[in-house]
Order: structure tokens, then C-alpha cells, then sequence
């Protein structure tokens, strides 16, 4: 027969398996109360069929740290002079339209420069201050440069690295300083015709097939939108700068929401400058004016905001596939990078479990 000290578990690993207990009902809390902060649409999120994307299951964000710096200011190669506009490539290569120097760098992402395009002018192949940039990997992998005092969007792709004016081949299509750039999940580009107060879709082909906005503050009108994005169910983010709004459209250009409004509280935004969406269809928004990012639902509710007592004035952003997020400080004249944490649904349940 035992003795009663026998039959008594120790002491030590009643406490440990309390801990574990009491962290498994904290993680299943956390599930919860976020699961019902967003619509049931929102759990399960199809995701664009790219060569360079895999599948993500839903998931929770548990936090954003920041990590680096990466390069200073100057001319020189890693240095910059107002970077701006910032996209990622397949292998986590980042392209910065470093408005400055009048031209296109691209780094790796621990800093090293790799290569850079052009050089400041008015011919092809030439910049006046480029705001923004994107690759599109559908049907070619192609580079798009907004040119913003060209008043031009060019473009060229990695074979010949031969330059193309996009814009001009379109005789009714005028830009005025336009400086945002996004591509849709079917190669279509996205750009933001800053002067115009307006967006306008060209299909794969180069031919515009939507223009909308025009100067003001109503429903369907802009003041100085400075970039967009596009999720993959091909609606389309609006960084409304002048009007310190977020404006989601459809993807046949219908208005559908928007939300922001000048302020400092957590969902409001004081002049936004670019969005950048992840594989979970998350909007990472740098919200310039209050020196942070603010991070929304597809629907417009705000999950976290971060930002890092050094950034000054945080214009460009990309996320990466890896979690890295990529923010281009035009006082500062770096790059600051900062990383997600992320715990997906179906691995939080497992463990709980």
C-alpha cells in the first residue's frame, strides 16, 4: 500500500502545470477576442495565386518589434537622400525610390547595395524625383517607376533593363505629379494621379479602363491621394492624404467605405502616405504626421499601431513574406525595419488542443 506521500504530486509540478494551464486559457482568450473583432468573411481570406506566394492560413498579430536600421544619408551607394516609395522582390531584395538622388536603388535586406537605376533627367531611362515603385511578376517581371515631376510612369524589365514610358502611349491619359503605383492580382497596374486627384486602372495591356476622383471630400472624391494598394479580391486602398482617410474601392471602381479622420487616437490618421497589404490582406499605413504605422482590417478596423523613437517622418513601406517590415524615413534618410509576429489560427487551435 502507498503512503499518503506517495498519492500527493510534488509541489513543483503542480505549479508548473498550473502555468501551463493558465497560458493555454490566456492563448485561447486572445483567439477569441480577436475572432470577434472580425467579421466571419474575414477568417478565411483567399489569397492571390502568384508564382511567388504559397497559401497562409489565417492569422493573429501578437506583436511588431523594431529590429534596424538600414543605410544613412548621402549619394552614395546604401545612401540615400528622401527615400520614398519601397516594394520587395521574390528573394526579399528591396527596391527604394530614392527621390533625392534621382534614382531607383536596390539592396539586400541586411543593407548591402546590389544595384541602382538611372540618373537625373527628362529622357527615358532618366528621373525627376521618383516617388514610387512596383514589380509586377505576372505575365513579365517588369519594374514600374512613378516619375513623379516627369509627370510620367516608366517601366522596364530585368531582361534588357530597357526603359519604356507607360503614360505618353496614351494620348488621353494626362498625369499631374502622380505619386503612387500598385499592381492588381491579375497583372493590371494602379496609379495615382496625385495633381489630378484621382486613380486610374490600366489593364495588362498598358490601356487605362477606370478613372475615378476628383478634388474635394465627398464620397467619391480625393485631395491629394499619394498611393493605393490592392488585395487580392482586386479592391483597391486609397490613401487619401488630404483628407486623412483610408477610401476602399471595389474592383470595378465602385466606392465602398472609408474610415480614418484627422487625429492621434488609435484608428485615426493625420496625413497617411503609403499602404502596403500582407498575405493575410492586412493594411500596414504609414501614418506620417503622427510618426507611426498604423495597421487595419480589410473592413478598416485598427489591430495595432507601432512605430520607433527614431523614426521621424515614415513615408514608404513593404512587408515582406518573412514578416519584415520595411519603412522608408524620408528626415531621417534610412530605412527603418521592423518584424511581425504572427500566430496562425489553425496552430493556436492545435496547441490548445
Amino acid at each position: 500500500m502507498k503512503s499518503q506521500t506517495d498519492l500527493t504530486e510534488p509541489q513543483g509540478n503542480i505549479k508548473s502545470r498550473t502555468a501551463r494551464e493558465n497560458k493555454k486559457i490566456c492563448l485561447l482568450l486572445l483567439a477569441l477576442c480577436f475572432s470577434c473583432t472580425l467579421p466571419k468573411s474575414e477568417l478565411v481570406q483567399p489569397v492571390e495565386i502568384l508564382p511567388s506566394n504559397r497559401e497562409r492560413k489565417p492569422a493573429l498579430i501578437v506583436g511588431i518589434n523594431y529590429i534596424k536600421t538600414l543605410g544613412n544619408a548621402g549619394p552614395g551607394p546604401g545612401e540615400f537622400q528622401t527615400p520614398l516609395g519601397l516594394t520587395i522582390d521574390e528573394a526579399d531584395r528591396i527596391y527604394i525610390a530614392d527621390a533625392g538622388n534621382n534614382r531607383i536603388q536596390v539592396i539586400d535586406d541586411l543593407g548591402n547595395f546590389i544595384t541602382e537605376f538611372g540618373g537625373r533627367g527628362w529622357r527615358i531611362g532618366e528621373f525627376d524625383h521618383p516617388a514610387d515603385i512596383a514589380l509586377s511578376f505576372q505575365r513579365s517581371y517588369r519594374l514600374y517607376v512613378v516619375d513623379t515631376r516627369n509627370n510620367r510612369v516608366q517601366y522596364c524589365n530585368f531582361v534588357d533593363r530597357i526603359f519604356y514610358s507607360l503614360s505618353e502611349n496614351v494620348n488621353d491619359i494626362l498625369l499631374d505629379q502622380p505619386e503612387g503605383i500598385g499592381i492588381g492580382r491579375n497583372g493590371e497596374v494602379y496609379i495615382v494621379d496625385t495633381g489630378n486627384h484621382r486613380w486610374i486602372e490600366f489593364n495588362v495591356a498598358g490601356v487605362p479602363v477606370t478613372a475615378r476622383g476628383n478634388f474635394g471630400s465627398g464620397t467619391e472624391q480625393l485631395w491629394n491621394p499619394t498611393d493605393l494598394g490592392v488585395d487580392t479580391h482586386g479592391n483597391v486602398y486609397i490613401v487619401d492624404t488630404g483628407n486623412h482617410l483610408i477610401k476602399k474601392y471595389d474592383f470595378s471602381g465602385n466606392p465602398i467605405s472609408a474610415w480614418g479622420g484627422e487625429g492621434d487616437k488609435l484608428g485615426q490618421l493625420r496625413e497617411p502616405k503609403c499602404i502596403a497589404l500582407d498575405d493575410w490582406n492586412y493594411l500596414y499605413v504609414t501614418d506620417s504626421g503622427n510618426r507611426r504605422i498604423q495597421v487595419f482590417t480589410p473592413n478598416g478596423k485598427s489591430i495595432t499601431e507601432f512605430s520607433n523613437a527614431a523614426l521621424l517622418a515614415p513615408v514608404g513601406i513593404a512587408v515582406s513574406r518573412t514578416g519584415r517590415i520595411f519603412v522608408s524615413d524620408a528626415e531621417a534618410n534610412d530605412i527603418k525595419v521592423f518584424q511581425v509576429f504572427r500566430i496562425e489560427l489553425t496552430h493556436l487551435i492545435k496547441y490548445l488542443l
